[in-house]
């Protein structure tokens, strides 16, 4: 299997001859560079064990606080009251609306690894 995305690859499948083998065509074709074991990808931490593949956001959730300048902040068991009501006469306007916009996305990510967050993300 080879998941691409963008120019990055990944090539995975229970026969390394044939990993090794496709490897060989596309660095003829394209000169690519191995970087070994999968590591990170896309904000996915993927960590090996002989039990299988552990992914995690970890580094990504971390990052993510440091730049909203909340990583200090103390955690909470649930990450919203699930009985406040948002209406349009309450608080006021972000002052960044793109910036706003691309926490939202960066937070709709997050949920791939953390679905526990996703209704208060939605």
């Amino acid at each position: 299997m080879i998941l691409v995305y963008v120019d990055d690859l990944i090539i995975g499948g229970t026969d390394s001859s044939e990993i090794v083998s496709i490897k060989g065509i596309l660095d003829a074709q394209f000169k690519i560079k191995d970087l070994g074991h999968l590591k990170y990808f896309l904000g996915l931490e993927v960590a090996w064990s002989h039990l299988g593949i552990h992914l995690s956001q970890r580094k990504y959730a971390l990052d993510l606080l440091s730049d909203t300048c909340f990583l200090a902040t103390k955690p909470v068991p649930t990450p919203m009251v699930k009985t406040n009501k948002a209406s349009q006469s309450d608080g006021t306007p972000y002052a960044d609306p793109a910036g706003y916009r691309r926490l939202v996305g960066k937070l709709l990510y997050l949920t791939t690894t953390r679905p526990d967050i996703s209704f208060t993300v939605q």
